[in-house]
């Protein structure tokens, strides 16, 4: 079976200008299938699935954690399914891990704390709303971003409410998708469908400021921020303004890329790689400056870019997955099982892991 699936590598190189003088391809490939195993019955997969959890890994590498749209956690222990626990909804984002506790935030509005050895639950907490994003976990308290354009600030020990953060939706069009709240400096960042990026207080969820980044009309969605603690930056992806830097202490903008449609970000040492409606882009991360483009395809939006020891790994959303240089943005091939991919991957030195839109769970070694 492995080897059918190698045979399914399609190294087939991409659009890419500027044309660089090297162009690794065929003898070059980024990573190699080591393990798959069809998680969800493929009996019951429903017509044209998607999986948007990305698996996740606890510290000591010897556990994954798989949701899946079914309503399905898996605990995956030395190779085989040591426990699964039923939600009461699709699982529509990753689950997080403190200490001994697995945390699922539920589409169907619940949040799940269970023990992540056993699977048993500890607590529930009804939040009512869709929860599309992977739980944020800080200081005893566990923050979850719902579809309803709310940050909600719960115990970690009980599950109990501490506050809530809302902003009213917009009037006009949106684009389905909520961004992860992210912890630094001591300061919770959130970004909400009517372009608006705020800095939230942790223990009270008072706004310290709130930036609108996106203008005015439809399409202001703020779908993704990175805000790494050892940046005084806070980066957005506006699906109308494009990548946008922020300062962490004021939020007043420091630069703006232009990039329709941009839906994700993320921060690799001196560069910013930012997604939009059919590229994938470079930036410097101090000035905004453009540094490479790669076309992904006519209205083809990419998933989350994860990097990793030089390589940006992303998938064109139900498409293929895709190894692209961090310097030189040169795509250095593409898998596709066949269902495609519509979530990013988990990445480690060396390794990574994936679940298809098929329900199968694929394990990468990653190659130099």
């Amino acid at each position: 079976m492995i080897l059918l699936v190698l045979l399914a590598f399609s190294w087939m190189p991409l659009e890419h200008g500027p044309r660089p003088s090297r162009r690794p391809g065929l003898h070059d490939p980024p990573f190699f299938v080591g393990e798959m195993q069809h998680i969800v019955p493929q009996g019951k997969l429903p017509f044209s699935p998607t999986e948007t959890a990305t698996p996740v890994l606890d510290s000591a590498q010897t556990r994954l954690y798989v949701g899946t749209r079914d309503g399905k956690v898996r605990c995956r222990f030395r190779g085989r399914t040591a426990w699964i626990f039923q939600t009461d909804g699709a699982v529509l984002a990753s689950p997080a891990i403190e200490g001994e506790t697995l945390y699922v935030a539920g589409g169907d509005g619940v949040v799940y704390a269970l023990n992540r050895f056993t699977g048993a639950l500890r607590w529930r907490a009804d939040i009512h709303e869709e929860l599309t994003t992977a739980p944020t976990a800080s200081e005893g308290r566990l923050f979850v971003m719902s579809s309803e354009q709310s940050v909600t600030a719960l115990d970690l020990k009980d599950g109990k409410r501490v506050w809530k953060f809302h902003r009213d939706s917009p009037g006009g069009f949106t684009i389905r998708g909520d961004a992860q709240p992210k912890i630094a400096h001591g300061t919770l960042f959130a970004a909400f469908a009517d372009g608006v990026v705020a800095a939230l207080q942790p223990e009270n969820g008072v706004a310290n400021w709130t930036r609108q980044v996106s203008g005015t009309g439809d399409y202001l969605d703020v779908d993704w921020i990175d805000a790494p603690e050892s940046d005084t930056r806070v980066y957005a992806a506006s699906a109308k303004a494009g990548i946008v830097a922020l300062d962490a202490a004021t939020g007043n903008p420091a630069w703006t890329y232009p990039l329709a449609g941009a839906n994700h970000v993320v921060v690799e040492g001196a560069r910013i790689v930012g997604g939009g409606r059919g590229v994938l882009v470079a930036l410097d991360r101090s000035t905004g400056v453009k540094l490479w483009t790669l076309q992904l395809g006519k209205d083809r939006y990419p998933t989350q870019p994860v990097a990793m020891s030089g390589l940006i790994i992303v998938a064109q959303d139900r498409g293929a997955l895709l190894g692209v240089d961090l310097q030189t943005g040169v795509a250095r091939g593409a898998f596709d099982p066949g269902t495609g991919f519509s979530q990013p991957v988990y990445a480690l030195p060396g390794i990574a892991y994936v679940l298809s839109n098929g329900g199968t769970l694929f394990s990468l070694g990653l190659l130099p």
